[in-house]
């Protein structure tokens, strides 16, 4: 079993690693494999790997690989360098201190941490600017060939990249993450077309996964709940007020107060996993909003908003409703 320090912050580690843990999940989280996807059937959209929130181990069940904290940031391209920064931020492990030339160390039988067990998690802060944002977006500017063919291949028009903010950063889509008063509270990095075993998205250290826009930016009395920033980008760009839920296991029951009021149209991917998503957000805003579910299609392959938007080119917010 891997030890590590108490009160470490295993979700938050996780999150910056690009790998979403279920709010739910108490001990043991279902996770899709982030070792080898493309050893399993569409990309483990069935999740198969589980993840332990107590001492931060995994083991995928399908193809056997396994590991601890360390292994899990090694395993998605990290240097073991960066793992170990990521595992100091989040409190896994303490940074290597120097012995004073005049002065021993303790025994390791009496040293003590300097983290106690009731010492709640320290969250690292976000390390991006407006400046930042806006280098970022201008840079975007300068990747005509980039803008024509997520134009193409993922629907989305410049004037939405534009409107929400979006750049180019070390080639990733950047997506600033923003809160009811607008202040910069994430930073999203998107890979469009990743290579096999790249995640797509990935949060940087610090960011908090919230809907996005969020509700108070989005003045429509009625919106579509869509799955993931991507699918939402997608839409907007054909001039339906979507919000994203950033990940299919990211649902926070307390976000229903935020659509309080709204005729919402809940559309996630169409596969077991999306469907019992879209039945839980339902169930979670009835008290809030007029909430009802969309599915696309008869399918189980993950098809999603963006693939039903290219195959149906001109309908809009009738044909969801």
């Amino acid at each position: 079993m891997t030890l590590t320090l108490p009160g470490a912050d295993i979700r938050g580690y996780y999150d910056a690693l690009g790998i979403d843990i279920p709010a739910w999940a108490q001990t043991e989280a279902s996770v899709r494999c982030f070792a080898d996807p493309d050893a399993h059937n569409r990309g483990d959209r069935d999740p198969s790997c589980s993840v332990n929130l107590e001492h931060g181990a995994w083991h995928c069940h399908a193809c056997g690989a396994r590991g601890g904290a360390y292994d899990a940031a090694t395993a998605l391209g990290h240097t073991p360098g960066g793992a170990m920064y990521l595992m100091i931020t989040y409190g896994l492990a303490e940074p290597r201190r120097r012995e004073s030339p005049t002065r021993r160390a303790s025994p390791p039988s009496r040293q003590r941490s300097h983290r106690s067990v009731a010492e709640p998690s320290r969250r690292m802060s976000l390390r991006v600017s407006e400046t930042d944002i806006r280098h970022w977006q201008t840079a975007l500017t300068g990747q005509p060939d980039l803008i024509g063919r997520l134009t193409r291949e993922r629907g989305w028009l410049y004037s939405t990249m534009w409107e929400l903010g979006l750049g180019y950063d070390c080639g990733r889509i950047t997506i600033p993450v923003r809160d009811q008063e607008r202040r910069l509270v994430g930073l999203l990095r998107y890979r469009p077309w990743p290579k096999p075993g790249q995640p797509k998205m990935h949060a940087n250290l610090g960011s908090r996964r919230v809907l996005l826009p969020h509700p108070a930016a989005e003045p429509s009395q009625h919106v579509l709940l869509v799955e993931g920033e991507p699918d939402m980008i997608a839409a907007r760009s054909r001039g339906l007020p979507a919000i994203a839920v950033p990940g299919v296991d990211a649902w926070r029951p307390e976000w229903a107060h935020l659509l309080h009021s709204r005729h919402v149209t809940i559309v996630m991917d169409c596969d077991p996993e999306g469907r019992r998503a879209a039945d839980r957000i339902a169930n979670d805003l009835r008290l809030n909003a007029d909430a009802h579910v969309v599915e696309l299609a008869a399918r189980d392959d993950g098809y999603d908003l963006s693939d039903w938007l290219r195959e149906n080119p001109k309908a809009g917010r009738r044909e969801l409703t």
